[in-house]
């Protein structure tokens, strides 16, 4: 399994799938239809994800991440903010 890039991300995009989903599709040359297709979804539910306007279930993440070659934690990457 490659990465997808997750790891050379400005510090701004951790926990923004959309801009990792941007980046995914990019490397792998592969269209928001294409994707929509393979996972039985519209190309309006997949542009959603790719906007931020909507996350996928988590079903639908772990399907979206396999089909990526990757996993949902580095799809989305969120850490957790320390209280003071």
């Amino acid at each position: 399994m490659d990465t997808l890039g997750v790891f050379a991300m400005p510090k701004d995009s951790v926990g923004k799938l959309d801009s990792k989903l941007k980046i995914r599709f990019a490397q792998l040359k592969i269209s928001q239809v294409e994707i929509a297709e393979k996972l039985g979804e519209t190309k309006q539910t997949v542009s959603g994800w790719a906007t931020g306007r909507t996350e996928p279930s988590l079903k639908k993440a772990f399907r979206l991440a396999k089909l990526l070659d990757c996993t949902v934690d580095e799809l989305w990457q969120y850490t957790e903010d320390k209280e003071d």
